[in-house]
């Protein structure tokens, strides 16, 4: 005998053997009980949930010699043919493949015909969607008036793309994607029944890797078993099925709750070596630590959960008695940035490690400067160096724990509401009028140097800046000045995100927390010379000629820094 896939062996029969959509077998029940049968159904979601088992098993119901029941007997002719597929009055069409007027055409000349011996004509008709514009029109009439002995049942993934004036005619049912508990259930049932032993871990890894369709799960699950046959145990089944289990995913949440970099980092470094998949990893971490913060803001609430086993629930738990609520979205916030600049750099693990280690530096870094105001380490670009800032504060990074040294810090990498400037709080008010005066103009001294920095990770920032130069400084705020007919590079350099940038950049730069604003003057108060306007505005000319031929090359387009 042929062997038979799970998906296709263990088909659910009848209306008690549908699994996750109760809602469903529900009404069609009371439809049939109370005899109240509509003529055409529509059922949606997502794929491998049922919606055509539950269409064959609606069909036997109707076509069954002791029917219409909700108890298709599944031994008369009617029932044996729908089984098999081949009835003749039960006819299934693939959308896909039979999508043109033609067919509709064919169809509709075909619902004239009374029955062979059933007592439904009834058409079911899958991934209904793809029907052309032209077959759905054809298909409108026939649907809009049938012939008392014919029923459609459509079957669809993307209800939104079947034409209103269809679905207006259907009764329609949503399907929904099928718990983890749910599908487990249903994979214990099919173990049970071909007599074979599976952990449970490995058949909730299997459920979770499904992704909600149970048919997806009887798949996975059927390409572990000859390995259970042969070896009597999977031994690394989630590397099999290209997913995390749960105890490599409650290590890495120790580790984060713990802010442990160096376990964080040698764990990352493991899982390149052994060629996985970081972007799947951090995925299902992000969604792990959904848990943790389900965990720590309802006990009940999580206990409730069921997609992670009893065991994981515990953990997680005493594990969310350590770590804040704010943490938790801390690192879920640096996880999803991270993915973002994945795709940026073309890399995984650089942005990964980035936001593990952002989240794991202590809270209370002490960015320390003395009077010299020399950084004695490397500044926002990661190149400033010492000797070209010999008029500026000294900052280096002390670590609480001596954990990893950072050599290099990007200036994305750092919040200046973390700052801790050493200040003499004793300092008189004409010292500080004094300090006020020469922090500005050493800043106007240094102005082209700060532009030049600024331009090694944003040149066209630093080129749009370029155009203003410090005008005021009072109360730690720095007031830039444009020429008005310079109005454009103003409102780029001051939208919310590179205006961010600017702040912590200057900040950085001269070792102390500053704001920024722009305004207008009047022409006699140029802020830079012509002959430097002339050359920025070259600059600029050939950026944007480049970035055109990009957009134009890539089919892109920009998103600005409010984005």
């Amino acid at each position: 005998m042929d062997y038979l896939a799970f998906a296709l062996k263990y088909r659910p029969k009848n209306f008690d053997e549908v699994v996750g959509q109760e809602h469903v077998v529900s009404a069609l029940k009371n439809a049939i009980l109370k005899n109240r049968i509509h003529h055409a159904y529509l059922f949606s979601g997502p794929r491998g949930v049922g919606k055509t088992s539950l269409a064959r098993i609606l069909a036997k119901s109707l076509n069954c010699t002791q029917g219409p029941t909700i108890n298709p007997c599944g031994k008369c002719t009617s029932c044996i043919e729908i089984n098999k597929g081949a009835s003749l009055d039960v006819i299934e069409i693939d959308g896909a493949s039979n999508r043109g007027i033609d067919e509709i055409r064919t169809l509709r000349e075909n619902v004239r015909l009374t029955t062979a011996y059933a007592r439904y004509k009834i058409y079911i008709i899958d991934e209904v969607h793809m029907l052309t514009q032209e077959a759905f029109n054809a298909l409108l009439k026939t649907l809009e008036e049938p012939p008392s002995h014919v029923k459609f049942i459509f079957a669809t993934t993307h209800p939104q793309k079947v034409l209103p004036t269809i679905l207006s005619r259907c009764q329609k049912f949503q399907f929904n994607l099928l718990s983890t508990e749910k599908i487990v259930e249903k994979l214990k049932k099919i173990m049970s029944l071909e007599n074979l032993v599976v952990d449970e871990d490995t058949l909730y890894a299997v459920a979770r890797a499904s992704g909600g369709s149970v048919r997806d799960a009887e798949s996975l699950l059927d390409t572990i078993v000859p390995v259970i046959l042969e070896k009597g145990k999977v031994e690394d089944v989630f590397s099999f099925l290209g997913i995390f289990d749960e105890d490599t995913l409650n290590k890495t949440l120790k580790y984060i709750v713990e802010k442990d970099i160096s376990a964080l980092l040698y764990f990352i470094d493991n899982l390149t070596k052994e060629g996985k998949d970081l972007i799947s990893f951090i995925n299902f971490l992000i969604g792990y630590l959904r848990n943790l913060l389900l965990a720590k803001l309802s006990i009940k609430g999580f206990r409730e959960l069921t997609e992670i086993s009893s065991s994981s629930k515990e953990f997680i738990l005493k594990l969310s008695d350590l770590i804040a609520v704010q943490e938790i979205l801390k690192i879920i916030d640096l996880l999803v940035e991270a993915k973002d600049l994945c795709v940026k750099l073309n890399n995984v693990r650089i942005p990964l490690e980035l936001a593990l280690i952002k989240f794991s530096l202590p809270q209370d870094i002490n960015y320390s400067f003395s009077k010299d105001r020399t950084l004695s380490e490397n500044n926002f670009s990661s190149r400033i160096k010492k000797e070209n800032l010999s008029s500026f504060k000294d900052s280096k990074i002390e670590e609480k724990d001596d954990v990893n040294k950072i050599e290099e810090i990007s200036l994305d990498e750092i919040d200046i509401d973390d700052f801790e400037l050493e200040e003499n709080k004793n300092e008189t008010e004409e010292e500080i009028s004094y300090n006020t005066r020469e922090i500005f103009e050493e800043l106007k001294i240094k102005w082209k140097e700060i532009i030049t920095e600024i331009k090694k990770t944003r040149a066209a920032l630093a080129s749009h800046l370029s155009f203003g130069s410090p005008h005021t400084y009072k109360e730690n705020f720095i007031e830039v000045a444009f020429y008005k007919k310079d109005n454009f590079h103003k409102e780029i350099v001051e939208s919310n995100k590179n205006l961010k940038f600017i702040q912590e950049a200057i900040s950085v730069f001269i070792g102390k927390k500053v704001l920024m604003k722009f305004t207008l003057v009047e022409n006699e108060e140029e802020p830079i010379q012509n002959e430097k306007r002339k050359e920025n505005e070259e600059e600029i000319k050939r950026e944007s000629e480049f970035i055109n031929e990009l957009l134009d090359t890539f089919k892109g387009k920009i998103h600005t820094g409010d984005e």
